[in-house]
């Protein structure tokens, strides 16, 4: 039998080195929202996009103002935490303004077999994604994934420097409707393939913050 531990008064154990990773739930109207505005009528933007995937279309100019206005400050205050945590009290956020520079978006769309290889993002400083949509059929499919020791299907997996005693190297996000993951843009990362029937959608943007 495991042994029980309990935390230590007093005691915080946490990681100051790496990239910051940021996470929120997206309200299920913006959801809504953004899997009515997915239309046809949007520019396919998968010829100048690494996935393997059925279809990627690009953000509007209504729909990345939409996004700005409801996840700016999210946003934002990611850059803010990220930039202060190796500052020494040299970094004073409360007297500067901060602006927002979305350089796109696109909504993903991925069906059984497909799958996004190993990239970045270049052109921006941030990289995010939003869950919007998935297959009926993926909770079962993951109940089998997840008896082996390394279950992956339809996952998302970030890769950042090399493993090493008490380091990974790795983080694998299981998608789920309404979880929105904030990135630097240099972090490779990609998207494994599942076997159910059915769409697994979601959004990416690209965006930078300029301080005045």
């Amino acid at each position: 039998m495991p042994a029980i531990l309990t935390p230590s008064a007093g005691k915080e154990f946490f990681t100051p080195f790496g990239p910051m990773m940021g996470y929120c739930r997206l309200r299920p109207e913006f959801v809504a929202h953004l899997n009515a505005a997915m239309t046809d009528s949007l520019e396919d933007h998968s010829p100048h996009l690494v996935g393997k995937v059925r279809q990627e279309l690009r953000f509007d100019r209504p729909l990345i103002d939409r996004v700005a206005a409801e996840l700016g400050q999210t946003i934002i205050e990611y850059h803010i935490r990220a930039s202060r945590r190796g500052s020494f009290g040299d970094y004073n956020h409360t007297d500067k303004r901060y602006n927002l520079d979305i350089s796109g978006g696109w909504f993903v769309r991925q069906y059984a077999g497909e799958y996004n290889p190993l990239h970045i993002h270049t052109g921006a400083a941030l990289s995010c994604v939003g869950y919007l949509k998935l297959p009926d059929g993926i909770e079962a499919e993951w109940e089998e994934d997840y008896r082996d020791h390394h279950p992956s299907h339809g996952h998302l997996q970030f890769a950042h420097g090399t493993d090493t005693h008490y380091s990974v190297s790795n983080f694998m996000v299981k998608p789920r409707v309404g979880d929105f993951w904030m990135f630097p843009s240099y972090m490779f990362h990609c998207v494994y393939p599942f076997r159910s029937e059915g769409e697994r959608r979601s959004f990416s943007m690209n965006f930078s913050i300029s301080e005045g």
